[in-house]
């Protein structure tokens, strides 16, 4: 079977959809091909070093991918037509999935569906015109906005099967009239042998920690006003909390020039390896996740899972609605508060410092959920499985024992 994936980032990049991607292909049993663009979203992703083993790796030339909007345009349009000619003119696939970076890149796989008979998935990682409408890049109901939409669409409804991260994506791509039944959720995931929990250091601080990047879509206007109120109210606030960021992203520098010279205990670094993740996590209590309400089932903060997997407890502001709201609500792995609402941050992270042994229980729960559900073998063998593709044994064996082990047993952390 010839399989093919197509998204702008690959391995070794360190974009969230290179990451996942890499996942997914190094669990096929067999090889395949990932049509990819040789320049990298981190400044030293380009190729280099060998390729995953059973992949075949075909970089596509672009212009470097940046924030600026002139800089994605050039890259995207370098990419589509690179992997237009790749996928449609190459050796036939009989899979092609298509994930969302750049937006539209299925039209590609619906090209090589009608084209050349292959059978066409999309990935969806973002849900386009609605997450940019979403963020004001253009306006909702206007006829950009419209066309967008129309190309978007019509590869949706001709899939052979659509796979969202999540309810939220589920309700949002059904909002726009993309049957239900071609649907299939299936949450993103993070390397539980790569990620492991480290014991909590108590110190007599909070620490919190916020990995990855700093977007458009987060929400941190309601992080600054809880941290300048409990500022104002607390003489000790200083030797009581500690937030770091570690990342990037188009609202890192303002975030970082609000904090300068203000508030020594927020601190900044980049963007954290992900084989450094499990050190990052051990030195904090709790992993900070954001989302604006525009946004919700349009993203899915990815970040989620690993935070997880280093056994400490979510912290989301974003919307009820959102997946990361109603993981922590089914299996009580963290907490949850509504974007704007600064005050109730407040009183929560207080809260939060004065009971340790809260924050360490809601750790403990965080891994053994993890464990159950979106360790790596679950994921990748749950998306490989609806695709129809072939699952390493050891990876399938791996996932089969934690599908025994969650049902016939309850770890004593979920009780």
């Amino acid at each position: 079977m010839n399989i093919r994936f197509a998204n702008q980032f690959f391995w070794p990049d360190e974009a969230a959809t290179s990451q996942i991607l890499t996942d997914l292909v190094r669990a096929v049993d067999g090889r395949v091909s990932v049509v990819c663009a040789a320049g990298g979203y981190t400044p030293d992703g380009g190729a280099r070093g060998l390729p995953p083993e059973g992949v075949d790796v075909v970089r596509v030339g672009t212009s470097r991918f940046g924030h600026g909007k002139l800089q994605k345009l050039a890259s995207y349009a370098g990419f589509y037509a690179g992997a237009a000619w790749r996928i449609l003119s190459g050796p036939r696939a009989d899979v092609v999935i298509t994930m969302t970076t750049p937006p539209l890149l299925g039209l590609i796989g619906w090209a090589a569906q009608r084209l050349r008979g292959s059978r066409h998935f999309l990935w969806e990682m973002d849900v386009y015109p609605d997450v940019a409408t979403s963020l004001g890049l253009f306006r909702s109901g206007g006829a950009f906005d419209r066309m967008v939409g129309w190309f978007a669409d019509g590869p949706r409804r001709r899939a052979d099967g659509i796979l969202v991260l999540g309810p939220c994506m589920t309700d949002r791509l059904a909002a726009r009239g993309i049957p239900r039944a071609l649907m299939f959720e299936a949450d993103n995931w993070a390397d539980g042998a790569e990620i492991r929990p480290m014991e909590f250091a108590r110190d007599g601080r909070l620490k919190v920690f916020y990995s990855g990047n700093a977007g458009l879509a987060h929400d941190f206007d309601t992080f600054q006003r809880a941290v300048e109120r409990m500022a104002g109210e607390q003489d000790d606030f200083p030797q009581r909390y500690r937030f770091r960021f570690s990342g990037g992203g188009p609202r890192m520098g303002a975030l970082r020039n609000w904090a300068q010279g203000r508030f020594a205990n927020v601190q900044f670094g980049g963007y954290a390896a992900r084989g450094d993740l499990a050190t990052a996590f051990g030195a904090s209590d709790v992993g900070l996740v954001t989302q604006i309400p525009e946004t919700c089932g349009t993203v899915v903060p990815s970040k989620t899972y690993g935070i997880l997997a280093a056994g400490r407890p979510v912290l989301f502001v974003g919307p009820a609605a959102a997946t990361p709201a109603r993981i922590i609500a089914e299996h009580r792995v963290g907490w949850q508060v509504e974007p704007g609402d600064a005050a109730s941050l407040a009183a929560l992270l207080a809260w939060l410092q004065a009971h340790p042994e809260e924050v360490e229980a809601s750790g403990r729960r965080a891994r053994a959920v993890f464990e159950r559900n979106y360790d790596l073998p679950i994921g990748v063998t749950r998306v490989l499985d609806y695709l129809g593709l072939p699952v390493k044994a050891e990876i399938r064996a791996e996932a089969e024992r934690r599908k025994l082990i969650s049902a016939v047993t309850e770890p004593e952390e979920l009780v």
